[in-house]
């Protein structure tokens, strides 16, 4: 007979392998021994797949056995109901991915790992049956630990967040959350944690969060993952309905993410210095498509393409330190104005907006129905720079604040094509307030330099 490696591993991981065993190694093999060199099957331990009963007390003996033998828990296929488990220290649980289910028992989080240096996950779906649990109480629940990896797990209809990391290092991988209450991942002073190729599906507030109670350097990496349909259920006016949110988390990297149908923002950054935001693709927001707010020194935003927003990228809030940005190499299409969520009016239609020390640069936008590119607003307009940029399609191309007394902006070497209201406009509190400076200066627009455009 002809066994695959793939089913000789299947047998072996649940309690099947002596079918491929000689019949005299059969015959020695102890019920309750750890099955090879791949760990301990978890039904020859107490726990019983598929039990309506709650097993929380057999599975946390199971854990604990085989943590003492240093090898892994092995799940076999069936649902368990358990809630409150405590990992011990180097805990590790395989499951069959889609088959092995941990069913909450009322509504704690099933699994919590605390002060640990390392555990690994495997497998296993999470299902909180959406039973509301308290805010950003997670399905699974990590405190300080230093290496965390978890890996083709599912987790779904938490009542509030699927996962919740405190002060966790390790990696997120190849995992899927849908239907939350609230967010599918919530991480907070992490410390150097990865979030890679994962699948996020209808969250009621945000998708993947990485926090941390103070500002300082952060080192999250958030990438290749597919974030769909995050609502803004609980209002607000940006805390909610954003698919990737950095808030004063420094030096993380957002990068390679494919996001649709966001309430409000696809990639938020909030206070957070050093974030770069990378080569990501957002179709369909109600507000912004990149953000970079508050108090911010130092944003990356590159190589995106934005489509049907009401802003495609805005870095903003001079007045709380927001400074210092490159936004380059952007596609931008359909900026359109219109209603956020949590306003009653209209607003938007902007392609980029930046406010201090920026470059904009080698971006192409399209079709943004007001302004293509935004250059400072009201006072806050400081050293600002828009070169090598394609806009075609839109109200005004290139806006230039003119109320500060002291400016510095250069607008030079864009292609500006189909502005109906102009090319380059000063204006004064988003009202045009000089002629297009294209083709004449003009007194009120004093220190815009504004050169080598090509117009059409």
């Amino acid at each position: 007979m002809v066994h695959s490696r793939r089913s000789v591993l299947a047998m072996g991981l649940f309690g099947t392998a002596s079918a491929v065993l000689p019949a005299h190694a059969q015959s020695r093999a102890p019920a309750a021994t750890p099955l090879g060199h791949l760990g301990l099957d978890a039904s020859q331990l107490g726990l019983r797949p598929g039990a309506t009963e709650d097993q929380s007390r057999q599975f946390q003996t199971a854990l604990k056995q085989a943590a003492a033998r240093g090898a892994p828990l092995l799940l076999p296929p069936g649902r368990y109901r358990v809630g409150g488990i405590m990992l011990p220290e180097n805990a590790r649980i395989i499951g069959v991915p889609g088959e092995t289910h941990l069913v909450t028992a009322d509504g704690r989080p099933v699994l919590i790992a605390r002060n640990l240096g390392r555990a690994e996950l495997t497998g296993l779906n999470f299902d909180g049956l959406d039973i509301p649990s308290a805010q950003r109480s997670g399905l699974l629940t990590a405190e300080n630990v230093g290496e965390l990896i978890i890996s083709s797990c599912a987790f779904a209809k938490a009542g509030s967040v699927g996962l919740t990391l405190d002060r966790c290092g390790g990696r997120v991988t190849t995992s899927r959350f849908r239907d939350m209450r609230d967010a599918a991942l919530f991480a907070i002073d992490s410390k150097g944690l990865t979030v890679e190729q994962n699948r996020i599906e209808d969250c009621g507030n945000n998708g993947i969060q990485i926090w941390r109670n103070q500002p300082g350097d952060d080192g999250s990496i958030v990438r290749g993952n597919h974030v769909m349909r995050i609502r803004t259920d609980s209002g607000g006016d940006g805390q909610n309905g954003n698919g990737i949110n950095v808030f004063r988390a420094g030096g993380v990297i957002v990068e390679g993410n494919q996001i649709r149908d966001c309430a409000l923002t696809f990639i938020r950054n909030n206070s957070g210095s050093g974030v770069q935001i990378l080569g990501n693709q957002g179709r369909r927001c109600g507000e912004v498509g990149l953000f970079s707010e508050f108090a911010f020194e130092g944003a990356i935003l590159a190589n995106n393409h934005l489509e049907d927003c009401a802003v495609g990228a805005c870095i903003t809030n001079l007045d709380h330190g927001g400074r210092i940005a490159v936004c380059a190499n952007n596609i931008i299409r359909n900026a359109t104005r219109r209603v956020a969520p949590f306003s009653k009016e209209a607003g938007g239609g902007f392609g980029i907006q930046v406010e201090a020390e920026a470059a904009v640069t080698g971006n192409v936008i399209e079709n943004a129905s007001e302004v293509g590119i935004v250059l400072g607003w009201s006072w806050a307009m400081r050293n600002l720079a828009a070169t090598g940029n394609v806009i075609s399609k839109t109200g005004i191309g290139i806006s230039v604040s003119v109320v500060p007394k002291e400016r510095n902006a250069l607008v030079a070497n864009n292609v500006i094509a189909e502005a109906r209201n102009g090319a380059v406009i000063g204006t004064e509190y988003g009202k045009p307030v000089t002629g297009d400076l294209t083709k004449a200066p003009d007194a009120k627009a004093s220190g815009i330099m504004v050169a080598n455009n090509a117009v059409r």
